[in-house]
């Protein structure tokens, strides 16, 4: 049989080896092995290929310790470096995310702060040319008021006399109080012919001492007109002095009401503030307020002055009984920030000047009539 056929046939037969027989201390076991050929050239050529590995171990020159601690050391090194490097990477990557993130935040950031801005110039642009508008028309009516003030005063005959038919309005004031020093005070007289002529609304001349108040006051069908018109019925926002259209204009009652604007440029009621000043208050002959209509020519001692949140108690002008009226006495003059050492009852009339005080606050001063003389 040729070489070829006879590896053929064992390829295709198991080759029975003998029986491997082995022996325990506690019990005998028999293991009977049936391999194929392809088993054993398998086993023989694993077995040649660790052979081979084990020569090429033992013809590989060994190694020098420091060539050893080199190598280790360069392992190491190239390692760490590996680890340093994918390290870096990643910091990169984690950098880069904070980064993205930062801006992203710092966008979102910048967004609200637009809208911020975008809504307050919203706000702000209107009120800036409202200001703006509000400065420039002060501006210009601030000359035109005093000029028209001034043409007032210039045409205006204003006699301030002392009269012994004056009738003098006498109630229970102690002794020794400066009420019987006013009384012997001048009035003041009128001319209202010529005032008429330039407005036929005007119903009075007002002078307050220690201000700049010396101005006809007038009196329309509301008290809204006067608010934003001058004497000349022109627009201005400084208004003028007006009566409260409930008030009779030929007879007093017992609560009569003049309004004006508080102005920076000190007219109008812009110095009625002085009121408050103890230096204003210790001037005594300041405390008269002296008035003079079409029929009367009268004066008027203040017994209260105050600020206060704006109300309208204080401009009561109808009494229902003697008892509401002394209510309403008691409430104004209890307010007063300074003593002005003066009896009021229900049989005096009162004068109420109102103004305001800063953006929401009212000034108020009352004072009671206590000389008349009918022309």
């Amino acid at each position: 049989m040729s070489e070829v056929k006879r590896v053929k046939k064992m390829e295709d037969d198991n080759i029975e080896l003998p029986t491997l027989k082995k022996e325990y201390k506690e019990q005998k076991e028999k293991y009977i092995y049936n391999i194929k050929l392809n088993d054993v050239i398998d086993l023989i050529d694993n077995h040649n290929i660790k052979k081979d590995n084990i020569i090429l171990e033992k013809n590989t020159p060994m190694m020098t310790r420091e060539e050893k601690n080199r190598n280790n050391y360069e392992t190491k090194d190239n390692e760490e470096k590996q680890n340093n490097i994918e390290k870096n990477k990643k910091d990169d990557i984690n950098n880069d995310k904070n980064q993205n993130n930062k801006k992203r935040v710092k966008k979102r950031k910048l967004k609200k702060g637009n809208l911020v801005s975008l809504i307050i110039l919203l706000i702000m642009v209107p009120i800036l040319v409202f200001s703006t508008y509000k400065i420039i028309n002060y501006l210009i009516e601030t000359p035109k008021t005093k000029d028209l003030i001034k043409d007032i005063t210039d045409n205006t005959e204003i006699n301030e006399y002392d009269s012994n038919e004056a009738e003098i309005i006498k109630n229970d004031e102690k002794p020794n109080t400066p009420y019987w020093n006013f009384i012997k005070m001048k009035l003041i007289d009128v001319n209202f012919n010529t005032l008429k002529k330039t407005n036929s609304d005007t119903v009075a001349w007002l002078f307050v001492g220690g201000t700049n108040v010396n101005y006809p006051v007038v009196q329309t069908n509301n008290n809204d007109f006067y608010l934003n018109h001058s004497f000349d019925k022109t627009k201005n926002s400084g208004g003028w002095l007006f009566m409260d259209y409930r008030n009779d204009k030929n007879e007093y009652g017992r609560n009569t009401i003049i309004y004006g604007h508080n102005m920076k440029n000190q007219t109008m009621f812009g110095t009625l503030k002085n009121l408050l000043s103890k230096n204003w208050y210790n001037t005594e002959e300041n405390r008269i307020i002296k008035m003079s209509s079409e029929n009367y020519n009268t004066l008027w001692q203040i017994y209260s002055v105050y600020t206060l949140d704006t109300t309208s108690d204080y401009i009561q002008t109808e009494f229902a009984s003697d008892d509401e009226y002394q209510k309403f006495i008691n409430l104004v003059k209890g307010r007063s920030t300074a003593n002005f050492n003066t009896t009021v009852t229900t049989s005096d009339k009162t004068l109420t000047l109102s103004t305001c005080h800063g953006s929401a606050k009212k000034l108020v001063v009352h004072a009671k009539l206590i000389k008349i003389e009918a022309k």
